[in-house]
């Protein structure tokens, strides 16, 4: 009975030993562990039984949990056979090490996100004018230095920094020593309330674009990718893909939008809109050497006029000369002069 009793305790005090045997040495793999641990306690029951002690000992699963006397089906931890808690043996060193891997890498994308942009850095600036109710401040980043702008996209599309005049621009940039392009978050307010926000690369409209009204009620949004609806089917004239040859704008899986087609020289060939897969407004062809314009092809007003023929209302020769003009034709749609002077 005594020797018995000797023996369980031999038992009870080896499996505490082989649970803590790692607590004072280099840490090792949870694996190695649980390879170790086994070894231990198939050699404490060869020597159980060499002293004539038929004791079961309670075998170590892979995963670390020990399979109970008796051929049950169910399973425990050493910590449950014996009724304390024990160090899990590293099994999940590996799973604590991920997660903090996981929190640095959220941790550097986050501080990232405050210097650079699609992988560029950038710096944060701000624009005031206007007061009171009409107060309206823009916040914005540009590139640290100036870099050129896809020339393929409309200037009404693309914003750059005057650092002589200390004010945002989309014009043709004529001295680029004082041009910096607007490049990551861009946010506008109207006194103190966020009206409209988006992103630019390089100059030109990225990703997603809203607006809202005085109550941050959302009236609009748009998806874009560098200057361009962000489903656009583009066309090229190169494999390399450096020379845009056509643009059509699709929204929402709709043809809408400003369509664009380009000589091969990248000159501006025709400009239009389409509205919900329509030509719509004034369409214009232009010459290619000299930003002039060829002819105009005056199409219905909306989308929803379908008896409308449309007709050429104004045409010019290579050399600016008008062959004639129907301008004034009162099925011509209003076209704002600023759109001319902003054609590239």
């Amino acid at each position: 009975m005594q020797r018995s009793i000797i023996g369980c305790c031999m038992v009870w005090i080896s499996l505490s030993a082989v649970a803590w045997a790692q607590t004072d040495k280099p840490k090792k793999s949870g694996k190695e562990r649980i390879q170790q641990t086994q070894a231990r306690t198939d050699s404490l029951r060869d020597r159980l039984r060499s002293a004539g002690l038929d004791v079961q000992l309670p075998g170590l699963s892979p995963t670390g949990s020990v399979a109970l006397p008796g051929g049950k089906s169910k399973a425990a931890s050493l910590s449950t056979l014996l009724g304390e808690d024990i160090p899990d043996l590293g099994l999940k060193v590996q799973e604590y090490k991920d997660r903090r891997s996981e929190k640095r890498r959220k941790a550097q994308k986050s501080k990232l996100a405050r210097v650079q942009y699609e992988g560029v850095p950038m710096e944060k600036m701000a624009v005031k004018f206007g007061s009171g109710d009409r107060a309206t401040i823009e916040e914005f980043h540009v590139l640290k230095e100036y870099q050129p702008i896809n020339p393929y996209v409309r200037n009404a599309q693309t914003r750059w920094y005057d650092l002589k005049k200390k004010n945002l621009s989309s014009s043709l940039i004529k001295e680029k020593k004082e041009a910096l392009p607007l490049h990551g978050p861009y946010k506008r307010y109207v006194a103190g309330v966020l009206v409209e926000e988006g992103y630019y690369y390089m100059g030109t409209k990225d990703g997603r674009w809203a607006r809202y009204d005085s109550k941050y009620t959302l009236l609009d949004k748009s998806h874009w990718y560098r200057g361009f609806p962000a489903e656009s089917r583009i066309t090229w004239y190169d494999s390399a893909h450096t020379k845009i040859k056509e643009v059509i704008p699709v929204q929402y899986g709709i043809v809408d939008g400003e369509y664009l087609r380009f000589y091969d020289g990248g000159q501006l060939m025709t400009s239009g809109k389409y509205e919900r897969g329509k030509k719509v407004g004034r369409w214009v062809e232009y010459y290619q050497y000299r930003r002039q314009r060829k002819q105009e092809v005056q199409y219905p007003k909306s989308c929803w006029d379908e008896e409308f023929e449309p007709f050429v209302l104004r045409e010019w020769d290579d050399k600016g000369k008008m062959l004639y003009d129907y301008s004034k034709d009162p099925r011509a749609s209003a076209e704002a002069e600023a759109e001319v002077e902003n054609d590239n």
